[in-house]
């Protein structure tokens, strides 16, 4: 089973979903409804997918991917975006999950990854049974402090977004580092995406090694693949594809077809794949 785990859905209805009076970036000019994603992922031979909220499109507003996902479950699932830091953030991570069907929540804030404030959401998540995702990263000491809390809540799964930024750090020698310290909780898996794929055949072979340090210290069991499309659409859907099925050839088909949807199924066991397939 291909499992894609990060995709963003924006409506071309912008009357019946408009966008957040803020939004910034690609989703103020490129939509992708949810039928059309369906669409492309029957084309490229993709079973099921989890339907991220994008950052900066609906601000915290997560209707359009839980009703997307709804839509089309057993074979979607919808990850919503809410700032941990909020004092309501535990009851509005319980609204979207228990009235809306949201599984799974991405954490975006100006706080520290780990500030006291964002530990009743992560509570609330252990309780309710739904994985984190966690944007940032890009530099080791943003990833300690990922680790700080994540040990903190031994029980609750969570995963960085792109492979917690190391591609674009500068630093990927002390990132390797932090990743390797932070495989070491049990809870901690890994998104990797193309943004870190697609860099990876142009890194110069010392950084491939440090990539492949942070691939074997999470192992591709705890290691999960998504497009980021429509963000990222070099070659369209089926090129993003495509791209995680080949980018890393040094791992063996068995290691790839954890990564390519194996570990995702053990997150989202209530993904199956449409009839016929």
């Amino acid at each position: 089973m291909i499992i894609d785990t990060h995709t963003h859905v924006v409506s071309s209805d912008k009357a019946k979903h408009p966008l957040d009076p803020g939004a910034r970036g690609w989703s103020t000019e490129v939509s992708n409804d949810v039928e059309d994603l369906i669409a492309e992922m029957d084309k490229a031979g993709v079973d099921c997918a989890t339907l991220v909220q994008p950052n900066a499109t609906y601000g915290l507003d997560n209707a359009y991917q839980c009703d997307s996902a709804k839509q089309y479950a057993p074979r979607t699932v919808a990850v919503g975006i809410l700032d941990p830091a909020a004092p309501d953030a535990a009851d509005k991570l319980a609204f979207w999950v228990n009235e809306q069907g949201m599984n799974g929540v991405r954490l975006q804030s100006q706080a520290d990854a780990d500030d006291a404030r964002c530990d009743s959401l992560w509570q609330r998540a252990e309780a309710l049974g739904v994985p984190i995702s966690m944007a940032g990263g890009g530099q080791p000491d943003k990833v300690d402090r990922m680790r700080n809390v994540a040990a903190r809540h031994p029980n609750v799964i969570f995963a960085p977004d792109h492979f917690a930024g190391w591609s674009g750090a500068e630093d990927k020698a002390g990132m390797t580092v932090a990743l390797e310290n932070l495989a070491k909780l049990s809870n901690a898996y890994l998104r990797i995406s193309s943004t870190s794929l697609g860099p990876y055949a142009n890194l110069t072979p010392p950084e491939q090694d440090l990539f492949k340090r942070v691939v074997d210290a999470f192992t591709p069991q705890r290691i999960m693949w998504g497009s980021n499309f429509p963000s990222s659409r070099a070659g369209g859907y089926i090129g993003q594809v495509q791209l995680g099925q080949t980018a890393l050839l040094w791992l063996s088909a068995d290691d790839r077809k954890w990564i390519m949807g194996e570990t995702a199924h053990k997150l989202w066991p209530m993904l199956q794949a449409p009839a016929g397939k």
